[in-house]
């Protein structure tokens, strides 16, 4: 018997009141990055993410973010509008649209709260490769309850 196996499972509220303190924190971060910055954490991620790339397209910038590109989309509009960010067709292609960062936006990364990808993400890269695995494989079992229970099927776990 390992020392894992003598640990006494925690009951379902305790990791419930775990997954609470995550979007807890989260939640603060995002509020402190929109009072000092005046746009939403997604915005800024989406800033800081074309600041590192210029020239990367919507496709890419969704990618990296792991988001749908129609949120991607939407967020670039609003870096637009707010002169942070400016697209430009392909010379090659005029269906494609490069993004760049303009000045008002680069300066802004630089003056704000970090880590500009948010709290969460930078957390996950500090976890170690078996444990981010791990933690992985446990949400994919716990979303896969979720969604069954969502379509009013029962999915045994041997299932899962």
């Amino acid at each position: 018997m390992t020392a894992s196996d003598s640990r006494t499972s925690p009951a379902p509220m305790d990791v419930l009141k775990q997954f609470r303190s995550i979007f807890n924190t989260v939640k603060q971060h995002f509020q402190q990055v929109e009072a000092a910055c005046r746009v939403s954490g997604a915005q800024l991620w989406a800033l800081a993410v074309i600041v590192r790339q210029p020239g990367l397209r919507v496709s890419e910038l969704a990618k990296a973010m792991a988001v749908h590109q129609s949120t991607t989309s939407n967020l670039v509009e609003r870096l637009v509008e707010l002169k942070m960010v400016e697209k430009r067709r392909s010379e090659n292609d005029q269906r494609v649209v490069h993004l760049f960062p303009l000045p008002a936006g680069v300066n802004l990364i630089g003056q704000a709260p970090q880590p500009v990808e948010g709290v969460l993400p930078e957390a996950l890269t500090q976890l170690s490769p078996e444990n981010l695995s791990q933690l992985h494989d446990l949400l994919d079992e716990l979303l896969a309850i979720l969604q069954a229970k969502e379509s009013g099927k029962h999915v045994p776990l041997s299932e899962i």
